[in-house]
């Protein structure tokens, strides 16, 4: 289904690089382009920011160069069975800004791991992480959430995010949180809702929540305990909140759920 012919990582080219292949390839090209780069698709030159996808249709023209700068990009040449466009559909021919771009790095880092190793698995693997690229590419084809001024804020919402359902016990607060990412509470505040689609205190609550479900299933810890590990200060206070989100109490969350689990 998949048959990756060359590929390669962070290729990097003075700033005089350019390419023209009037006819292309007889095959796909993917191109993860980290510096700004002018492209030229059906006759018109289109400047591109770093961090830019493009992936071109087999014989359409290739034409590009640097944009004032050294030039760096991710590639492969590849052949694939058009079920997997049809399932992930992307626009081919046509630059797309990757806002999470170094995840989309890291999956063709990957694919160059397994493609350069003689893993039994090889062909597979590849095949899947490839397949996790296009449904990342149609993900930021649908949702147009960022540009480029704002990727970096972006990353840092996410790892942010990440952080606080990794330790939901710590004493988040909006002031805390806009300050690691040096921006106003406001502004965090807004960004913050319009990238994940709930406040960022509402997000801390279910967090604690969250966690406070897996404790009450996994241990025989006293709520009290409990309460104090999800980082609240008031057992009256976490039950209110547990049942708001749960419609239950600790305790007959716990019940019900060690019932089911027999």
């Amino acid at each position: 289904m998949l048959k990756i012919l060359r590929m390669g990582c962070n290729t990097t080219h003075g700033s005089s690089f350019t390419v023209n292949r009037p006819n292309g390839y007889d095959w796909h090209l993917l191109l993860l382009i980290k510096s700004p780069a002018v492209f030229v698709l059906n006759g018109e030159s289109i400047s591109t920011p770093a961090n830019t996808l493009i992936i071109y249709d087999k014989n359409y023209p290739h034409e590009y160069w640097a944009s004032d700068a050294e030039y760096k990009n991710d590639w492969i040449h590849f052949e694939f069975d058009p079920v997997l466009l049809n399932q992930y559909p992307i626009t081919l021919n046509t630059p797309l800004f990757i806002s999470n771009h170094f995840y989309i790095s890291d999956l063709i880092q990957k694919m160059a791991n397994e493609f350069y190793s003689n893993n039994p698995y090889m062909e597979q693997t590849i095949e899947h992480l490839m397949q996790i690229l296009f449904i990342k590419a149609r993900e930021q084809m649908e949702t147009k959430t960022l540009q480029p001024s704002h990727s970096n804020i972006h990353e840092e919402l996410v790892k942010l995010r990440s952080e606080i359902f990794s330790n939901p016990q710590n004493n988040w607060s909006i002031p805390l949180m806009a300050d690691r990412l040096h921006i106003s509470p406001g502004y965090l505040q807004n960004i913050y809702k319009n990238t994940f689609s709930i406040s960022c205190m509402s997000d801390v609550i279910e967090s604690r929540i969250t966690y406070a479900k897996e404790l009450l299933i996994e241990s025989d810890l006293p709520v009290s305990e409990i309460s104090n590990l999800c980082g609240y200060q008031n057992d009256v206070h976490f039950m209110r909140q547990f049942k708001k989100l749960t419609t239950l109490t600790p305790t007959a969350y716990r019940r019900l759920n060690s019932m089911s689990g027999k």
